[in-house]
């Protein structure tokens, strides 16, 4: 253990990187990107916790769009739940900390990995039918609006909400 705990960008923490086989953490959300990108640069197998709006990013979009990166599975409707030592507890917001069990509830958060797993290659089923009039197109690039997983059609290109990544 580092005395005192260092930075991913530090000397010490990349000669530790250097020697794991397997990356799980909670990176600091402000450096989800570059802590990603760092993770790919050397190669490493990981499993990281992120806010699933990293996905919107350019960056990690391209690493989920070249088949590098995808979202795991574990969270319950991307609600986390994490044990925090009593002197953390403040004035958290309603829902958010959990007097009789100690838990402080993140919300909109998911695993982020490259180690694959058998979920992700299952079908999600289809039932819509595409039409010109129940899909609006977008104004910069040829691919139809969806709202939600459900209503992705059998057949075009879509545009699809975040959610899809997890589901």
């Amino acid at each position: 253990m580092m005395n005192p705990p260092g930075d991913f960008r530090s000397r010490e923490c990349l000669e530790v990187l250097k020697r794991a086989d397997v990356v799980v953490t909670n990176p600091p959300f402000s450096l989800f990107r570059e802590y990603v990108a760092q993770l790919v640069e050397h190669g490493k197998q990981f499993l990281i916790i992120g806010s699933k709006n990293a996905i919107t990013t350019k960056e990690v979009f391209k690493l989920i769009k070249e088949n590098k990166l995808w979202l795991g599975v574990g969270f319950n409707a991307g609600n986390a739940t994490f044990e925090i030592p009593k002197e953390n507890v403040r004035d958290f917001a309603s829902g958010v900390y959990d007097e009789k069990t100690g838990l402080v509830k993140f919300r909109n958060v998911g695993w982020f990995t490259n180690m694959d797993f058998e979920e992700r290659h299952q079908d999600i089923p289809l039932f819509k039918q595409y039409s010109p009039e129940a899909y609006p197109t977008y104004d910069n690039y040829d691919a139809i609006e969806v709202g939600k997983v459900a209503d992705i059609p059998a057949s075009s290109g879509t545009g699809a909400p975040q959610g899809l990544c997890s589901s």
